[in-house]
């Protein structure tokens, strides 16, 4: 429909309640700043076909009608920024950025002009420059108002290089911000910071790592960045059915990979140890936490498979998602242990996670994408047929039965979809699967080229310390 809007076809939007705002959104976002929008009444996969009609003959179509016959306002689309915003105490800066819906609901600490300029010494960009057009508000994010949320949110102008980083991760297309920031599944978009830096500014990647005060705060900032310039608001654009999450961020224990021989993610993507990244990832759930209480890695591996393939959004019905799979240090050094790479355990939990095809076609049908998909008949006779599935693999928790070799089932993820990151309580045994991910993106941190002497200023040691 964009399309046509752009060729000079007319057309509307139908959408559910609530979804008025993200959706002109998303056309301002696309060039069409005047789309035009109807709206169904009520959730619809809840309502029957008599109700689906009846609701579009008397409440969509009108809508249509006079939406394609109305003269349509001029819109302005010219984008101000200020320096200065508002002046008063801390109290009426709150008041007034919580009143904008420039603020979380948190205390904030006030974006001043100098606080911002003392942010900026941490990188070469110049303050205006293009780091990345945020979707859906389409609004370029810039050093200046990168640093302005950044201070909001609590962080230390060391954290510059990170968030700018982050920022570009988050405009990737493929991190699908357009998909999952404003989706009503309530996406946790969480952030994975790999490299010598990740230890020089002490972001954490042992107990109780996300709630680390480092990572808390950068989390905050890029939750901060999601609503300021990508502008997602919870009742406005945002749109998770139960809210979402403040992004979190976490680092990757690569003392104990060190040790064990396994490569960090960053590596595994291509990059040189003692180079430092981002990864901006999503999930639809924070986890499911899994507590292995065995010695034996290939029970350890199927436990992994068996969490991998129940840990998933829209119940079984989407498969093949992005999952990160978390391993505190004990039992990736198990795993090691056996003789078990990063590779080799991401093969054998993909071969043995497998969801019963009948299952997922009923989750599918009736929990996830029913009135997409059609009858549960055809979409079975669909799933049967389908490469992947196969008789004769049932997953290892299930019991043999007689009959067991004739049951179909599908493949949960593939290889490509699955990556492992070891951090957490090294004193505890848990895996944590996060799962339904649509997207992810890596980027490099940059640094200032006077990064050593402004860190020996703060009190930090050299970055060359920190290397591999």
């Amino acid at each position: 429909m964009i399309e046509g809007e752009k060729l000079g076809i007319p057309g509307v939007v139908v959408t559910g309640p609530g979804f008025e705002k993200q959706a002109r959104a998303v056309g301002m976002d696309q060039g069409v700043p005047s789309l035009q929008v109807a709206v169904y009444p009520g959730p619809f996969d809840l309502h029957s076909h008599v109700q689906l009609q009846e609701n579009s003959k008397k409440v969509v179509v009108p809508q249509i009608t006079q939406a394609l016959t109305k003269a349509i306002p001029a819109t302005d689309t010219a984008g101000r920024t200020k320096e200065i915003v508002f002046t008063g105490s801390i109290d009426e800066i709150n008041r007034y950025f919580s009143d904008s819906r420039w603020s979380d609901g948190l205390a904030i600490v006030p974006p001043t002009v100098d606080r911002i300029q003392e942010f900026l010494k941490y990188t070469d960009y110049s303050p205006h420059e293009e780091i990345a057009v945020l979707p859906s508000a389409n609004l370029r994010a810039t050093p200046w108002n990168i640093a302005a949320n950044g201070v909001m949110a609590g962080c230390r102008p060391e954290h510059m290089p990170v968030l700018i980083a982050a920022v570009k991760a988050m405009g990737d297309p493929a991190y699908r911000l357009s998909q999952t920031g404003g989706s009503t599944h309530s996406f946790v978009h969480f952030y994975i910071v790999n490299g010598p830096l990740a230890r020089q500014l002490q972001i954490d990647h042992g107990q109780g790592l996300i709630a680390h005060s480092t990572n808390q705060v950068i989390g905050r900032a890029l939750g901060l960045i999601e609503r300021n310039i990508a502008g997602y608001r919870i009742k406005e654009t945002q749109m998770g059915s139960f809210g979402k999450t403040q992004p979190w961020v976490l680092a990757e224990d690569e003392e104990t990979l060190h040790k064990i021989g396994w490569n960090p993610y960053h590596v595994e993507r291509g990059f040189s140890k003692d180079v430092s990244t981002v990864v901006a990832a999503s999930s639809t759930l924070w986890g499911q936490n899994l507590i292995p209480a065995t010695s034996d890695p290939k029970m350890i591996m199927q436990l992994m498979a068996y969490g991998v393939t129940h840990g998933e959004s829209f119940a079984s019905g989407m498969i093949d998602s992005r999952r990160y799979v978390l391993l505190t240090p004990g039992v990736a050094e198990v795993l090691a242990g056996g003789g078990y790479t990063k590779k080799s355990l991401i093969e054998d939990v993909t071969k043995n996670a497998r969801r019963i095809t009948y299952e997922w076609t009923f989750s599918k049908v009736y929990g996830s994408y029913g009135r997409v998909l059609g009858s549960f008949e055809r979409e079975l006779a669909k799933s049967m047929n389908e490469p992947g599935a196969v008789k004769g693999k049932l997953p290892p928790w299930y019991p043999r039965f007689p009959g067991w070799e004739e049951i179909v089932t599908t493949p949960t993820v593939t290889p490509g979809r699955l990556q492992i990151i070891v951090c957490g309580d090294p004193n505890r045994n848990k895996v944590q699967t996060l799962a339904g991910g649509m997207g992810g993106a890596i980027k490099e941190i940059r640094l200032p080229a006077k990064w050593d002497e402004l860190m020996e200023k703060s009190g930090y040691r050299p970055l060359s310390e920190f290397l591999k």
